[in-house]
């Protein structure tokens, strides 16, 4: 038997051929991946510290929440789970191509137009609290108020504004930036579980 076709051929042959299957694989296990992501998503943030306090503690008070924010704040972040697939290629003797995994954008518009992202007050006016607690660290943000606890205080029946009590912050246990807040701090511990699902959905 005699072989007709160079190594560099050969091996160009078997690369398009492992591409293709490559891509095939990544395609199939997309909506898999995507399905498993948003469920520990959906965990990771269901057990969030801050979204416990903002449903029934001490930040509800704080912010002066009338009504629990939290579900629609955890829906909008696990719907925000994307699975990009790039198509795999065999090029210059290389495979390229992969998987990446997004979860909420940086910009938190989604989350930031959401009607519990607003706290009515009587005035007519509304408190954005959420961009409060996702960006404004530790800065002040009332000068002159603060919160005073007590029971039958303001529209919570647990707290109101009060200038003993000035100036009012995110409490710095709670408090978030752009880039370090309570979604980041959810989610960060399960970066090597989300790796697994990828390679596990990848080798069925």
């Amino acid at each position: 038997m005699k072989i007709v076709e160079t190594n560099a051929r050969i091996r160009a042959t078997m690369n398009k051929l492992l591409a293709k299957e490559g891509d095939k694989a990544l395609r199939n296990a997309s909506p898999r991946i995507k399905r498993r992501v948003k469920a520990l998503v959906l965990q990771a943030m269901a057990a969030s510290k801050e979204i416990s306090e903002i449903s029934s503690g001490s930040l509800r008070l704080d912010f002066g929440l009338t009504q629990d924010p939290t579900a629609e704040i955890i829906n909008a972040i696990v719907n925000s789970v994307y699975v990009e697939v790039r198509r795999v290629r065999a090029t210059a003797g290389k495979l390229s191509g992969g998987v990446t995994i997004g979860i909420q954008p940086m910009g938190y518009q989604n989350l930031l137009t959401l009607p519990g992202a607003q706290q009515q007050i009587e005035d007519g006016s509304s408190l954005p609290w959420l961009s409060w607690l996702l960006t404004r660290g530790n800065e002040i943000i009332i000068q002159e108020y603060g919160v005073l606890y007590g029971s039958g205080f303001g529209r919570t029946d647990g707290a109101k504004m009060s200038n003993k009590k000035a100036p009012f912050m995110v409490d710095p246990a709670y408090s978030g930036t752009a880039d370090n807040n309570f979604i980041t701090r959810a989610l960060a511990p399960h970066q090597r579980a989300i790796s697994n699902i990828i390679k596990e959905e990848l080798t069925r």
